[in-house]
């Protein structure tokens, strides 16, 4: 397994890059899976944590879709809300920096990850990260979390979202070790990961 990230991505923020650093430390999991699906893929930026054989992006935009299938070739693109992506089936789900978005509608959460959940075989792996915004899901989250994996892992964050330093990588890395920094004032966020789809 490799311990030097590939490729990472960076922030000025220093709660983003935490994030980044998350996701680059779990996505090494995805190494020999079949099939990652990329929820809410945007412009396909997270596509290189992905260590699967198959990758697949979904996004609601259609001309960023082709923008994603003519910069990166071959990939399979989805253009659909989440849950309305019902026969994709695979290994590994991730959707992060979507569910908090300004342009998503809060009373999609539950639905949109109870749709992820749908997505995996047996055995498989979501990550996913909120927002404040939904917060009022937290407990309906964590109980349909609970149902349908056999381990999930979730780390609250969110210090210094607001601001923007050079020192970002810095104080990510800090962060990503003293676990207690992570909470020091900014937004209230969370990071899941759940294994073992059942």
């Amino acid at each position: 397994m490799t311990i030097l990230p590939r490729k990472l991505r960076l922030s000025l923020k220093p709660s983003k890059q935490l994030l980044w650093l998350w996701l680059w430390w779990e996505m090494r999991a995805s190494r020999g899976r079949a099939v990652g699906i990329d929820a809410g893929c945007g412009l396909m930026q997270n596509r290189m944590f992905f260590d699967t054989d198959d990758y697949v992006g979904i996004d609601v935009d259609q001309e960023r879709q082709d923008a994603n299938q003519a910069r990166f070739p071959g990939v399979r693109t989805v253009c659909a809300e989440i849950e309305q992506a019902t026969d994709l089936t695979g290994d590994v789900v991730l959707c992060v920096q979507v569910m908090h978005n300004r342009f998503f509608t809060t009373e999609r959460t539950v639905p949109t990850i109870a749709a992820m959940c749908g997505m995996l075989r047996p055995g498989g792996m979501l990550i996913f990260n909120l927002g404040q915004r939904n917060m009022p899901f937290e407990g309906e989250i964590d109980a349909l979390l609970r149902e349908k994996f056999a381990t999930v892992k979730k780390r609250p964050y969110g210090a210094l979202s607001d601001r923007e330093t050079y020192l970002s990588p810095l104080l990510a890395g800090l962060m990503f070790l003293l676990p207690p920094l992570r909470l020091l004032g900014g937004a209230r966020k969370i990071f899941y990961v759940c294994h073992d789809a059942r």
